[in-house]
């Protein structure tokens, strides 16, 4: 993999985990952009502290180090803290994303990988999910993140931008930084705390974070990946009862309490025919990767 790539956001859960696999590959040259990060530079990566609404340093940024690609990793990803704080979510999930498309329109910057969201769905009435579904989102952060994919295409058609959109389903895989369902399972294993279930026979795609780090990865290089949107999860509808069985079994004292399911919960998982034939690669079986990251955790 060649070329100049900047990375918003790299400082955070997904965007420290593409920026450890980009740093392995010396050929490409990779800025990172964080409110949270340190000026410095280390290997064949920058790392610039900066906010992506300061436009005239992320300018410059983006002419200091002739950026080619983006990956624009900038967001408020929690659904809960999406409804709490609307103006925020618009902030972070909507304006930066028309902030980095200004500053590739100015700079000549070529290509954008953007994460998308499973929740832009919304409530489906078949559980397994193509890109061809049409979006129905019904949370603010699903509203946010399908209007962010507008503009992208409309920068798209009018400039000749070359983005790719990734939806994305439930990650797992780390237990620090993350905060999907899997690992919050087992930090109340750890804790010796109830597992709270609730519903708990709605499925979900669970897709180890090293797929998704792929799926970033791969839609850089290959130029079928090219405006296209692709769902990114296993391919694979898993119950959340499901998940704290696998879980239990490896912490036999565990408790198992159930709760009545939220309102308009829904099964849905992702059909990956497509992430399979553009980005050439086949996810991770979520019962062998969850067993293996609780026993990861547990070592």
């Amino acid at each position: 993999m060649k070329g100049n790539i900047l990375i918003t956001g790299g400082a955070g859960f997904i965007g420290s985990n593409i920026v450890n696999a980009l740093a392995q590959m010396p050929e490409c040259s990779v800025s990172v952009f964080d409110i949270r990060g340190e000026d410095g530079k280390i290997g064949n990566v920058v790392n610039v502290r900066g906010n992506i609404f300061d436009f005239s340093r992320l300018m410059k940024l983006m002419s200091d180090q002739d950026i080619d690609n983006v990956i624009h990793l900038i967001g408020l990803v929690s659904i809960v803290d999406c409804e709490k704080s609307p103006d925020l979510s618009f902030q972070l999930n909507v304006s930066s994303v028309h902030n980095i498309l200004e500053a590739m329109r100015l700079s000549d910057a070529e290509r954008l990988i953007f994460p998308s969201t499973a929740v832009v769905y919304g409530a489906v009435n078949d559980p397994k999910v193509s890109e061809e579904a049409k979006p129905n989102p019904t949370t603010v952060y699903g509203t946010h993140k399908l209007a962010a994919e507008s503009l992208i295409r409309e920068y798209a058609e009018s400039y000749g931008l070359n983005a790719t959109i990734l939806r994305i389903f439930n990650v797992y895989g780390d237990l620090e930084t993350e905060h999907g369902v899997v690992s919050l399972f087992v930090k109340r294993a750890l804790a010796r705390k109830p597992l709270i279930v609730e519903g708990g026979e709605q499925l979900r795609d669970f897709v180890h974070l090293n797929d998704v780090v792929k799926a970033f990865t791969r839609s850089l290089d290959i130029p079928a990946a090219c405006r296209k949107i692709i769902n990114v999860g296993s391919g694979v509808g898993l119950s959340v009862k499901e998940v704290a069985n696998m879980v239990k079994q490896s912490f036999p004292k565990a408790e198992l309490q159930y709760e009545s399911s939220r309102e308009g919960e829904c099964s849905i998982f992702a059909d990956v025919s497509r992430m399979k034939t553009i980005l050439a690669f086949d996810p991770i079986d979520p019962k062998k990767g969850i067993q293996a990251f609780i026993e990861k955790c547990l070592s």
